[in-house]
């Protein structure tokens, strides 16, 4: 079973499993030009103004829904999440989402995907964590590639954006790569604080 009271600290943020409560804050995010480009479902930043969608991955069983808290102010600036979570394969799939540019920097995204995955390997026990990215968000497959993640595939014209097809790019980290990467990343998160 998958615990869903997690709380993870870090220095610069805290993750905890998203509330109900939380869509009055994740409402009123503003979307950014271009922000929709850069995710697989472009629906997402719809979606998660949407206070049924907070109310269904609570009760997803099989996923972690979680807010991402700055530490100093108690505010949620993000939402970082492990879905189709697979026990029996130790599998899942994690993506992050931050509110605003100014947490989009690498310390706040670095440190919420790092306890997050590193949750994944040390508490659920997977194996290998994925996630799927747009051909054309470089920074994003950088920030995947500074995590460790491997890219695997390409889907060809895999998304429609803006009317026009795009390729999908699967990446991914196993166990034994991660305890690689996370020594270097943590050397880089003690360097912030």
């Amino acid at each position: 079973m998958i615990n869903k009271n997690i709380i993870c600290d870090g220095n610069l943020v805290s993750l905890r499993a998203l509330k109900k409560s939380d869509y009055q804050i994740i409402s009123n995010w503003e979307g950014e030009e271009n922000n929709f480009n850069y995710f697989p479902n472009s629906n997402f930043l719809n979606d998660i103004k949407n206070p049924f969608w907070i109310e269904n991955k609570i009760k997803d069983i099989n996923g972690l829904y979680l807010a991402i808290v700055e530490n100093d102010l108690k505010n949620i600036i993000g939402i970082t999440l492990l879905e189709n979570i697979d026990l029996k394969n130790k599998n899942a799939c994690w993506g992050i989402y931050m509110s605003n540019k100014k947490y989009r920097n690498l310390n706040y995204c670095l440190e919420s995907s790092f306890v997050l995955i590193n949750y994944a390997f040390k508490h659920l026990n997977l194996n290998k964590v994925y996630n799927n990215t747009l051909l054309e968000n470089k920074r994003g497959r950088n920030f995947h590639k500074i995590l460790g993640f491997k890219e695997e595939a390409i889907f060809n014209n895999q998304v429609m954006i803006d009317g026009y097809y795009t390729d999908l790019i699967w990446s991914s980290i196993e166990r034994k790569n991660w305890i690689k990467f996370k020594v270097n990343i943590e050397k880089k998160l003690t360097k912030v604080q």
